[in-house]
């Protein structure tokens, strides 16, 4: 007779919470940063009972030992049972608590503890009731159906405060120095003292960041009116050198208050976000003046890692950086400060405001400078000569009775001044004769001459769906392309002798198995700038439309309240034994491995052995590219039929890098069946990094919308933060999309031999306009 017999499931409760807490929070410092903000929660709760009180938060490292100690609110008994020892809950999900301007609400503080610490003591005295309780669990004993926590009620001694001590395992030695700094970072903006083994780290001021500059001008606009129910009251300042500052406050959307600041500087790229003064984490929201430095808002909300910021705040951070920009903009458009400000001029061409661009100066020859709108408010009786070309002999024309306003030569400023011109002022065009002197008759072509013609045809149809006429000839002016007709179809001569298609002709007629891709390159860096504007996903309908392609799936790569909800309500409900171990686990690894990309040192390669031609067609064409235009979308490098395993690939000193880069990441697989479609259009890149975390941010080439890529590594990436505008050099593959990374930072994302680098991944679309 068989025997039946049931057990329960057993399971190690410490090693869950080990695995759970690793998860969310990667950092070996993350308890002393959740300790600290619990207890900045503390003093903000106490403050709302009582204003005139002193705080302080006092942190003590050892190697051994991290405790954080407050002379908040406290907790009674029951809040500790109820809230701080039970996963998921939390106790400042209240209206009181949002007024207060809490930091934290995810209710996962006490589990991150446990990430590198051994035993966990809490003391705490309740500024309400008067109870003070002392509670002690170690991970060891940790159980989901034992008693393993002990409380102990202690005489009340008067004082409100929590008091947590976590001893680290042995297997863990913290780094006092780091960790001192780690901590700084976050409440170095604390209006009172938090001390470190007792130094003060804390009461800074914002100018630390935001160094205020000597000001040409000032504008200040109380609630100003910033469109669409947006409104502030906004400090604008600019230098000599057209540079601004912006300082926001009394924000409010729709009439609804929104605490908060920003305090901006133009070209300082990262920006740090702050929630009532506790750091949060460095955010790339787009911005044409390259706004950086301090947006102190109640609305940031951080995801449950608090490395980075849900999509919402994103989203709604980008809102009022679009916002500052058009005021900012339409501020210093009055001012003879714009004339010097490129991202103004930038600004202008990208909403088509023209009208604003008085202050701008153009050549007048044969001696002087004037303005726009000295041009057009002068009366005049013969139109002004406007010439766009360089021809020394067109330019030695002018004289005082007939000058000659000579057009820049350089972008976006080119065209501010001719639109101007164009639409407000009496000009006569004087042509610069660019025209084609002859054709080459299609008879007389050779067979690489129709292969090549042939070939760009074909690029310019598959890769940028623009249709193409395409002619060969002389050009004036020695130009090597030239073209002739903006329209459907664009007509494009090119000139057989230039270096370029001699090169492209050799190369078809000795190195055929190369000639597919150096065309494509060709096109990319010779031919896209000419014609970029033309692309159909440059408009605004085709940027919508392509927008909707690629929003028909929504995979965020990051740990917001939903996701930590589903954590901790995998642990409750196992628990509860609402569901079998095999379940949650399974749950939690599906949670797990949305985020997580791993790099091995077998998984990287050199750029030359994976796609040689790459680095040899940018060594041919250098003459052809303008790697310093940074500020210009540009097509990405594409090998569609080349397949790798690899996921990382890098540049030797030996070779030539592209475009200044010599390291390129590839994007998770799940980011390129997701977003995919986005990097074959033309893009712009960002990059900004600080302590642990990198972001990307890739700006469509309509300039309405992007995608950006949030990556926080196990390490500190560059002992100091920094990024900016780079060149784009996306490489893509049949299975791979490699995404630069710069120089500063590259190193810190090649692994030695048998490392293996861990990324946790964040990447959504961003709305920029």
């Amino acid at each position: 007779m068989n025997t039946v017999e049931k057990i329960p499931f057993q399971v190690d409760i410490s090693r869950i919470i080990e695995v759970l807490a690793t998860q969310i929070y990667q950092s070996p410092f993350t308890l002393l940063r959740e300790n600290t903000q619990n207890s900045y929660d503390a003093v903000l709760l106490k403050r709302q009972l009582d204003s005139t009180f002193d705080p302080k938060i006092e942190i003590e490292i050892s190697q051994t030992l991290i405790k954080v100690s407050d002379n908040g609110i406290g907790m009674t008994a029951q809040d500790l049972k109820n809230h701080y020892w039970r996963a998921g809950s939390s106790s400042k999900n209240t209206a009181e608590a949002r007024r207060a301007g809490v930091v934290g609400t995810f209710g996962i503080g006490a589990m991150a503890n446990f990430g590198i610490a051994e035993e966990l003591e809490v003391n705490t005295e309740s500024a309400i009731t008067g109870e003070r309780t002392k509670c002690t669990a170690k991970r060891s004993t940790l159980s989901a159906k034992d008693d393993c926590i002990v409380f102990e009620s202690l005489p009340s001694t008067g004082v409100s405060g929590t008091s947590v001590s976590a001893t680290i395992q042995s297997s863990t030695t913290i780094a006092i120095d780091q960790a001192t700094q780690y901590i700084r970072d976050f409440v170095m903006f604390l209006p009172f003292a938090v001390t470190v083994n007792g130094n003060v780290v804390s009461k800074q001021d914002y100018s630390l960041i935001v160094p205020v500059s000597s000001a040409a001008w000032e504008e200040r606009r109380e609630q100003t009116e910033l469109g669409g129910g947006y409104k502030a009251s906004v400090r604008l300042q600019s230098n000599s050198n057209g540079e601004i500052n912006v300082s926001v406050d009394n924000l409010s959307v729709g009439g609804q208050p929104v605490p908060g600041q920003f305090l901006l500087r133009q070209g300082q790229s990262s920006l740090k976000t702050f929630r009532s003064g506790f750091g949060l984490a460095n955010s790339g929201v787009h911005s044409v003046y390259q706004f950086g430095g301090i947006a102190d808002l109640q609305f940031l909300e951080p995801t449950a890692g608090r490395e980075a910021l849900t999509t919402a705040s994103m989203q709604m951070l980008q809102e009022w950086m679009t916002r500052i920009d058009n005021m900012a903009s339409e501020t210093i458009a009055q001012h003879p400060e714009s004339n010097l400000n490129t991202h103004f001029m930038q600004w202008v061409v990208q909403h088509g405001r023209y009208e604003l661009c008085d202050h701008l100066q153009a050549t007048l020859k044969p001696d002087r400078t004037i303005t726009l709108r000295e041009i057009r408010d002068t009366p005049i009786v013969t139109p002004y000569l406007m010439y766009q070309g360089s021809d020394p002999a067109s330019i030695a024309l002018a004289s005082d009775e007939r000058p000659i306003l000579l057009i820049s030569r350089s972008h976006p400023r080119r065209q501010c001044e001719l639109e101007y011109l164009r639409r407000f002022c009496r000009v006569e065009e004087m042509s610069d004769d660019q025209r084609v002197l002859s054709f080459k008759k299609e008879s007389e072509w050779s067979t690489a001459e129709s292969a090549l013609v042939f070939r760009i045809v074909n690029v310019l149809s598959t890769d940028y769906f623009l249709p193409s006429k395409i002619s060969l000839g002389q050009i004036s002016h020695g130009l090597p392309i030239l073209v002739t007709k903006r329209a459907d179809p664009v007509e494009i001569c090119l000139t057989p002798e230039g270096q370029s298609i001699k090169l492209l002709l050799s190369i078809y007629q000795n190195q055929y198995p190369a000639f597919d891709s150096m065309v494509k390159d060709f096109v990319r860096t010779a031919i896209f700038p000419l014609i970029g504007d033309l692309v159909p996903s440059s408009t605004r309908q085709g940027a919508e439309a392509f927008l909707k392609t690629i929003q028909r799936g929504r995979e965020l790569f990051e740990y917001e309240s939903k996701d930590s909800d589903s954590l901790t309500s995998i642990w409750a409900d196992y628990a509860e034994g609402l569901i079998s171990f095999e379940e949650a686990a399974s749950r939690s690894a599906s949670a797990a491995s949305k985020s997580t990309q791993v790099i091995e040192s077998s998984a990287a390669a050199q750029v030359r052995d994976v796609v040689p031609d790459v680095i040899e067609n940018a060594a041919s064409l250098r003459s052809s590219e303008d790697a310093d235009n940074i500020d210009q979308a540009a097509p990405p490098i594409e090998r569609l039929d080349t397949y790798t395993d690899r996921k990382l690939l890098t540049i030797s000193e030996n070779d030539v890098p592209l475009q200044g880069f010599r390291c390129f990441l590839a994007v998770s697989d799940r980011i390129r069946e997701e977003r995919g479609d986005f990097f074959l259009q033309p893009h712009k890149t960002s990059v900004i990094w600080g302590g642990q975390r990198v972001l990307f941010v890739f700006e469509h080439h309509s300039g309405k919308f992007g995608v950006y890529y949030d990556i926080q590594a196990d390490e500190i990436v560059a002992p100091t933060s920094g990024g900016g505008a780079f060149a784009t050099c996306t490489i893509i593959m049949k299975n791979r999309i490699f995404i630069p990374v710069p120089e500063q930072i590259h190193r810190s994302f090649i692994p030695a031999p048998g490392e293996r680098k861990r990324l946790q991944l964040k990447c959504d679309i961003l709305y920029t306009n």
